[in-house]
């Protein structure tokens, strides 16, 4: 398989399957009772849905590689000042840094996404 794809779990009308769908490749999608059924049927989609392409001179697209990148922990952020001032008295409040507090403000919004991006899915 030469693109890049998502692996999920579904159901419908009481049936639990597993669905693996190309990221790229418009409704190019498998099923399976397994993750492996689903991946393996996928592959074969994918294979039948760029033959067809060809034949139906649909645009190919370029096969999307994601790069490595390297994180320092380090960033630089503005902000108002007032926002800034009531970081600070939170974070002394609650006997922490201002690094950390901010830290911890964002570890919690992260997972707050990550809730609502997985309900969405």
């Amino acid at each position: 398989m030469s693109y890049p794809f998502t692996v999920f779990q579904m159901e419908n009308e009481g049936h639990i399957f597993w669905v693996a769908k190309s990221i790229q490749l418009k409704g190019c999608v498998g099923q399976g009772d397994t993750q492996e059924e689903a991946i393996n049927e996928l592959e074969e989609n994918e294979a039948a849905w760029l033959e067809t392409a060809k034949q139906m001179d649909i645009p190919i697209p370029e096969v999307t590689i994601e790069r490595a990148t390297d994180y320092s922990g380090k960033m630089t952020l503005r902000i108002a000042a007032y926002v800034h001032k009531q970081a600070a008295m939170y974070a002394k409040r609650e006997g922490v840094s201002l690094n950390q507090y901010i830290n911890d403000a964002i570890v919690t919004q992260n997972a707050l996404m990550s809730i609502k991006m997985a309900a969405v899915s």
